[in-house]
Formats: structure tokens, C-alpha cells, sequence
């Protein structure tokens, strides 16, 4: 970057002098061309004065003009060759205003020149000629001089063009050097804001990497236990060292270690769509008061084996954009979580209610509770209050984490209210499109 804005100072610069340059030289131009009239009016009025008109002078071409045109007498050229000059933009002038001015090649003497013309009191025209190439050699002078400055211009332009860029980008190197304390480095209050976008997504990034890191910790952990079971069943099955009574039991606690791996392993697929923004699915409207009575009947017969009760109570209908298969998946997750951490005689009231502006699904039971230093940790993939009574319950530690993640997708207000002892309710708001 550095190099990139000194080598555009030095761009500007070098274009700003070539420029001026060029406006200097024709306002210099300008400025000789007015003076060359001025003298040659001054030449005219004394030649005629003075009445020296056929007289030579240096540099000067000295043309005599009648009223038709005609060329009474020229100081370069034979009169008698010359053709009528009536034509001539400076004589036209001349016999109009009385004085004419012009600049433009000469036919007859093959280079530009300066012309000057005087009507006389006879009525014929004087003109007074000055070659361009001795205007031009006064240019030509001062071109090594004007060349000396220009180069010594370019280095003063490199200098600074070098200073300024140091000087500009020394701020945004201390900022960059300290994004952690971006508020007592001296920078460009314009680049506060990106500053702290900055360190915002630095910090954004090195969380997720973190939870990543954590993520990954904790699945080989909660797989190292089912698999762990696993092969030391079997081994002991093997080799011979389990009666029959024995296998059965074994038999029956591979399959509930395989069963709890599965559940762990859809649970891990799931979050993983949801953190790529992949769900399976677009996001349509779906009756989420339709699933949601569909779920207490399905998890109903099972949550009466553990003597808790669930009701349905709210509306028929109340179409949220969250598509079907996101909708059974935070709906049972809840649902089968308030089931599994219920006291025996306990209850699970599911609602959804609407009104003009939201929806609202809620699930609250009777059951154990989440005490409050754990409330905001809850929604975390793997957290759990009670890790063995998880377990025991098969509780993957990640359905309020898919739970959570649904909410954010789909721009649920998702709220948690618990009191130990008494039961906990999770309530979910979206706004009515």
C-alpha cells in the first residue's frame, strides 16, 4: 500500500508540474505575442512618422498596401510579383477599424509570422512583419533553465510525495499494530469505526475458532463413552466370560450405546447444517400450532410411562416462516426436554397463541428446574446441570444448543424462566410478516 500511494503522489506531482508547465508556457506565450504587436504598432507609427517606410529594418518585413489591394511596396520582395493582399485578415481589418493584427504562415516567405497593419492617412495600408522564429528562439532560451527547475521540481515532488506517505500511513500502522487498544493510539477518527469492525470480527473469529476447538473436544469426549461400552461388552462376549444371563444384559446395553451414539451423531449433524446456513430446506410458512399438537400426541404415551402428563392449549393455526423440518425439531426438542427433566405426577402445558403483530410457542413443566448461575449457559452445545442424570435420561447435551440455533435462523425471541423445584418454561416470540 505504501508504495502504491507514493507512487501516485509522484503522479500528481509530476502531472501538476507538466501542467503548469504547459499553462506557463502559453500564458508566456501570450504575454510575448501581445508585446510583439505592441512593438510593431510602436515601429508602424514611428516608420510613418519618421517617414521612413522604404528604409530596412532588422527583422522586420515592411509591406506597403493600396486601397485595391494592390503592393505598392514590400522590403523582402519585388512588389511587381506580388499578388493583390486586399484578402489579407489583418489588411480587412486595417481598412475597417484602422489598425489589424495577425498570425500565420506567409506564402511568400514559406514561416509563420507576426503582421501588424496601419491605415495611413492616404488611405493605403501599412503593415509591419516580425518572423515567428525569433519569438520562438526567446522561448527555445529558456527551455534549459525551465528544464533545470522542472527536474529539480520532480525531486522535490519524490521528497515529499515519500514524507507524505510515511506520515499517512504511520497512523494506520500503530492501529493496525494495536487493534486492542485502538481508542489510546493516535489515528484517523475515520477509521475508528473500521478499526472496531475489525477487532469485532478478529474477536468473532477467534470465538468461533475456540468453540470450534471446544465443539470438537466434546464429541470425541461424548463418543469415547457409548463406543467405550461398546468394546468392552463385546470383548467380554468374546472371550467367553459372560453366561447367559450375563449376554442379555450386555446385549441390551450395546443397544442402548448405540442408540444414545445415533442420537449424538444426528445431533451433531444437524448443528452442522445449521452452522453452514445449510438446513435441508428453504424457510416456507409452516402451522407451527399444528406441529405442535401433532408432537404432544406423538410424545404423550411415552411421557405417560414416566407418569407426566402433557396438554395442548391455543390456537389452530399460526403460520411461522421456519419451514416443517426446523419446526418438529425445536418443537420436540422442547417438548421431549420437558418430559425428560419432569418429576413423576408432573405436567407439560404447550401453547401457541397469536395475536395481530406475533406468535408465541411456549412449553413449561413442573419439573426439577435450572438453577440461575446456570441459566445462561443452558442453550451450549454439551452444558449440562447434571452431567450423570443427562446421561441416565439420554440427553445429548444439544438439543437447546439446535433449540437456540433454530431461533437465530429464523429471528425467534427465544426466553428462558426457571426456578428450581418448580419447573421451567421456554417461550419463543416470532413477528407476525
Amino acid at each position: 500500500m505504501k508504495k502504491k500511494i507514493n507512487a501516485r503522489f509522484i503522479q500528481i506531482g509530476i502531472l501538476s508540474i507538466v501542467v503548469t508547465s504547459l499553462v506557463m508556457t502559453a500564458a508566456f506565450y501570450a504575454q510575448v505575442k501581445r508585446q510583439v504587436f505592441s512593438d510593431l504598432h510602436i515601429m508602424a507609427e514611428i516608420l510613418i512618422e519618421e517617414d521612413s517606410i522604404e528604409n530596412q529594418v532588422d527583422n522586420l518585413r515592411i509591406t506597403v498596401i493600396n486601397k485595391d489591394g494592390s503592393v505598392a511596396y514590400d522590403s523582402d520582395v519585388d512588389a511587381s510579383k506580388l499578388s493583390s493582399h486586399l484578402d489579407r485578415p489583418e489588411v480587412q481589418e486595417a481598412l475597417k477599424k484602422g489598425t489589424g493584427e495577425d498570425e500565420r504562415r506567409s506564402d511568400t516567405l514559406s514561416e509563420s509570422v507576426f503582421y501588424y497593419a496601419l491605415k495611413m492617412d492616404n488611405g493605403q495600408i501599412l503593415r509591419v512583419g516580425k518572423e515567428a522564429r525569433s519569438v520562438f528562439s526567446i522561448l527555445l532560451s529558456t527551455l534549459p533553465v525551465s528544464i533545470g527547475i522542472g527536474i529539480l521540481l520532480v525531486l522535490i515532488c519524490m521528497m515529499l510525495a515519500h514524507y507524505l506517505t510515511k506520515s499517512m500511513v504511520k497512523p494506520i500502522d500503530k492501529m493496525a499494530a494495536d487493534l486492542d487498544h485502538i481508542n489510546e493510539v493516535e489515528v484517523y477518527p475515520e477509521l475508528v469505526p473500521f478499526a472496531r469492525k475489525i477487532r469485532a470480527q478478529h474477536e468473532e473469529i477467534l470465538s468461533a475458532a475456540n468453540t470450534r476447538q471446544e465443539f470438537t473436544a466434546n464429541v470425541t469426549h461424548e463418543l469415547k463413552t457409548p463406543l467405550a461400552a461398546i468394546s468392552g461388552y463385546a470383548e467380554l462376549m468374546e472371550a467367553g466370560m459372560a453366561n447367559e444371563g450375563d449376554i442379555k444384559r450386555f446385549s441390551g446395553e450395546i443397544r442402548k450405546s448405540a442408540a444414545r451414539l445415533l442420537t449424538l451423531i444426528n445431533d451433531i449433524i444437524k448443528l452442522s447444517q445449521l452452522d453452514s446456513g445449510n438446513a435441508g430446506e428453504v424457510l416456507e410458512p409452516v402451522n407451527i400450532a399444528e406441529i405442535a399438537e401433532d408432537s404432544v400426541e406423538m410424545l404423550s404415551l411415552g411421557a405417560s410411562k414416566n407418569q407426566v402428563t402433557i396438554s395442548y392449549e391455543g390456537v389452530k393455526e399460526a403460520d411461522v416462516k421456519i419451514g416443517k423440518e426446523l419446526a418438529q425439531e425445536l418443537v420436540f426438542n422442547l417438548i421431549a426436554n420437558a418430559v425428560r427433566y419432569n418429576k413423576k405426577g408432573g405436567k407439560v402445558f404447550v401453547k401457541v397463541f397469536k395475536d395481530d403483530t406475533h406468535i408465541l410457542f411456549s412449553v413449561e413443566d413442573t419439573g426439577i428446574g435450572i438453577p440461575k448461575e446456570h441459566q445462561e449457559r443452558i442453550f451450549e452445545r454439551f452444558y449440562r446441570v447434571d452431567k450423570s442424570r443427562s446421561k441416565e435420561l439420554g440427553g445429548t447435551g444439544l438439543g437447546l444448543a439446535i433449540v437456540k440455533h433454530i431461533c437465530s435462523l429464523t429471528d425467534g425471541d427465544l426466553v428462558l424462566k426457571s426456578e428450581v423445584g418448580k419447573g421451567t418454561k421456554i417461550s419463543v416470540t416470532w413477528k407476525v410478516e
